[in-house]
């Protein structure tokens, strides 16, 4: 669970801090291969479980980002679970938090399955 390794982090443990620096790094190659493809990035969406409520874990990925002129809204940032723009005015792609209700997808998608 995020929430237990952001609270080791806070804690000092170095194998927390490893894994995040580990996790965020993953996410920056992914998200950096993707923009350098396609030719740049109009929105750039967090969601699901720490998209949308790791807010440590969203501004560290996006200072990685800000070579590609991609930047937050410190304060816009500090949310969890709601739909909100919280890129900065000069940041060259929007970055948006968008929730999300797993649990209703997989009974949805279960339901249209057994019809």
């Amino acid at each position: 669970d995020s929430r237990d390794n952001e609270n080791a982090i806070k804690e000092g443990n170095e194998q927390a801090i490893l894994s995040q620096k580990m996790f965020v790094n993953s996410v920056v190659k992914y998200i950096a291969q993707y923009y350098v493809e396609l030719g740049g990035c109009d929105v750039l969406a967090f969601t699901a479980g720490i998209g949308e409520k790791s807010i440590s874990t969203r501004l560290e990925i996006v200072e990685a980002l800000a070579c590609l002129g991609i930047k937050l809204d410190v304060e816009e940032n500090n949310v969890r679970g709601e739909f909100k723009c919280i890129s900065s005015k000069d940041s060259t792609s929007m970055v948006y938090l968008v929730p999300t209700n797993e649990e209703l997808m997989i009974a949805m998608d279960t339901l249209s399955l057994i019809k």
